[in-house]
Protein backbone atom coordinates (compact mmCIF):
# COMPACT_ATOMS: atom_id res chain seq x y z
CA UNK A 1 0.00 0.00 0.00
CA UNK A 2 2.97 2.45 0.83
CA UNK A 3 4.50 1.53 -2.32
CA UNK A 4 1.31 2.47 -4.26
CA UNK A 5 0.85 5.72 -2.28
CA UNK A 6 4.72 6.56 -3.67
CA UNK A 7 3.64 6.25 -7.01
CA UNK A 8 0.89 8.38 -7.12
CA UNK A 9 2.63 11.02 -5.56
CA UNK A 10 5.37 10.34 -8.52
CA UNK A 11 2.85 10.00 -10.92
CA UNK A 12 1.10 13.47 -9.90
CA UNK A 13 4.61 15.22 -9.98
CA UNK A 14 5.57 13.75 -13.28
CA UNK A 15 1.61 15.20 -14.75
CA UNK A 16 2.35 18.44 -12.87
CA UNK A 17 5.70 18.92 -14.61
CA UNK A 18 4.30 18.41 -17.76
CA UNK A 19 1.71 20.29 -17.73
CA UNK A 20 3.92 23.57 -16.48
CA UNK A 21 6.08 22.38 -18.94
CA UNK A 22 3.24 22.41 -21.51
CA UNK A 23 2.27 25.74 -20.38
CA UNK A 24 5.43 27.52 -20.94
CA UNK A 25 6.06 26.03 -24.15
CA UNK A 26 2.82 27.69 -25.10
CA UNK A 27 4.11 31.10 -23.68
CA UNK A 28 7.38 30.67 -25.49
CA UNK A 29 5.54 29.71 -28.78
CA UNK A 30 3.29 32.77 -28.76
CA UNK A 31 6.46 34.51 -27.45
CA UNK A 32 8.42 33.20 -30.83
CA UNK A 33 5.54 34.38 -32.83
CA UNK A 34 5.10 37.99 -31.68
CA UNK A 35 9.13 38.05 -31.63
CA UNK A 36 8.68 37.67 -35.31
CA UNK A 37 5.87 40.02 -35.77
CA UNK A 38 8.27 42.42 -33.93
CA UNK A 39 11.12 41.68 -36.19
CA UNK A 40 8.87 42.45 -39.29
CA UNK A 41 6.78 45.39 -37.86
CA UNK A 42 10.69 46.95 -36.85
CA UNK A 43 11.82 46.32 -40.28
CA UNK A 44 8.91 47.84 -41.52
CA UNK A 45 9.27 51.02 -38.89
CA UNK A 46 12.62 51.72 -39.80
CA UNK A 47 12.56 50.86 -44.03
CA UNK A 48 14.58 53.93 -45.27
CA UNK A 49 17.41 53.15 -42.64
CA UNK A 50 19.48 49.95 -43.24
CA UNK A 51 21.78 50.02 -41.03
CA UNK A 52 18.77 50.29 -38.53
CA UNK A 53 17.01 47.73 -40.62
CA UNK A 54 20.49 45.55 -40.47
CA UNK A 55 20.74 46.37 -36.32
CA UNK A 56 17.10 45.37 -35.56
CA UNK A 57 17.02 42.09 -38.27
CA UNK A 58 20.44 40.87 -36.00
CA UNK A 59 19.44 41.79 -32.58
CA UNK A 60 15.53 40.23 -33.22
CA UNK A 61 16.90 37.09 -34.98
CA UNK A 62 19.63 36.00 -32.74
CA UNK A 63 16.64 36.42 -29.85
CA UNK A 64 13.86 34.29 -31.82
CA UNK A 65 17.16 31.56 -32.02
CA UNK A 66 17.15 31.48 -28.52
CA UNK A 67 13.33 30.82 -28.00
CA UNK A 68 13.83 28.20 -30.70
CA UNK A 69 16.50 26.11 -28.44
CA UNK A 70 14.49 26.69 -25.41
CA UNK A 71 11.26 25.14 -27.32
CA UNK A 72 13.82 22.19 -28.41
CA UNK A 73 14.95 21.12 -25.30
CA UNK A 74 11.07 21.43 -23.98
CA UNK A 75 10.03 19.10 -26.49
CA UNK A 76 13.25 17.26 -26.01
CA UNK A 77 12.58 16.72 -22.00
CA UNK A 78 8.95 15.34 -23.42
CA UNK A 79 10.33 12.69 -25.59
CA UNK A 80 13.23 11.81 -23.50
CA UNK A 81 12.00 12.69 -19.88
CA UNK A 82 15.15 14.20 -18.54
CA UNK A 83 17.23 16.93 -19.91
CA UNK A 84 20.25 16.66 -21.72
CA UNK A 85 22.87 18.58 -21.08
CA UNK A 86 24.09 18.99 -24.31
CA UNK A 87 20.77 21.06 -25.13
CA UNK A 88 21.09 23.26 -21.84
CA UNK A 89 25.33 24.22 -23.08
CA UNK A 90 23.41 24.84 -26.79
CA UNK A 91 21.24 27.14 -25.57
CA UNK A 92 23.61 28.92 -23.11
CA UNK A 93 26.27 29.11 -26.21
CA UNK A 94 23.62 30.81 -28.36
CA UNK A 95 22.75 33.42 -25.53
CA UNK A 96 26.46 33.69 -24.81
CA UNK A 97 26.96 34.67 -28.55
CA UNK A 98 24.15 37.29 -29.20
CA UNK A 99 25.55 38.85 -26.50
CA UNK A 100 29.13 38.70 -28.00
CA UNK A 101 27.44 39.50 -31.51
CA UNK A 102 25.42 42.61 -30.17
CA UNK A 103 27.99 43.96 -28.16
CA UNK A 104 30.41 43.66 -31.30
CA UNK A 105 27.83 45.07 -33.67
CA UNK A 106 27.13 48.01 -31.21
CA UNK A 107 30.23 48.77 -30.59
CA UNK A 108 29.54 48.80 -26.98
CA UNK A 109 31.76 45.74 -25.76
CA UNK A 110 35.24 45.97 -24.40
CA UNK A 111 37.94 43.97 -25.66
CA UNK A 112 38.76 42.43 -22.41
CA UNK A 113 35.20 41.62 -22.05
CA UNK A 114 34.77 40.33 -25.66
CA UNK A 115 38.07 37.76 -25.03
CA UNK A 116 36.15 36.90 -21.69
CA UNK A 117 33.06 35.83 -23.85
CA UNK A 118 35.17 34.26 -26.22
CA UNK A 119 36.91 32.08 -23.73
CA UNK A 120 33.59 30.65 -21.94
CA UNK A 121 32.68 29.64 -25.53
CA UNK A 122 35.20 27.89 -26.06
CA UNK A 123 35.15 26.25 -22.52
CA UNK A 124 31.40 25.46 -23.32
CA UNK A 125 32.05 23.84 -27.12
CA UNK A 126 34.55 21.36 -24.63
CA UNK A 127 32.18 20.15 -22.15
CA UNK A 128 29.65 20.11 -24.86
CA UNK A 129 31.94 17.48 -26.62
CA UNK A 130 32.55 16.04 -23.76
CA UNK A 131 28.52 15.78 -22.80
CA UNK A 132 28.33 13.97 -26.38
CA UNK A 133 31.48 11.57 -25.79
CA UNK A 134 30.43 10.66 -22.84
CA UNK A 135 26.12 10.34 -23.38
CA UNK A 136 24.14 7.80 -22.05
CA UNK A 137 21.82 7.36 -25.03
CA UNK A 138 25.26 8.13 -27.50
CA UNK A 139 23.69 5.07 -30.16
CA UNK A 140 20.61 7.59 -30.77
CA UNK A 141 21.34 9.31 -33.87
CA UNK A 142 19.11 12.33 -34.38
Amino acid sequence: MEKLNILVKINILDNVVNLILFLLEIVISVGLFLGLYNLIFTMYQSYPDTKEMFKDFIHHTLSLFVAIEIIKSINDYFKYKRVRVYLMIDISIIIILRELILGIYQHNIHDMFALTLTFIIFLLIIVRVIALKFSPNKYIQE
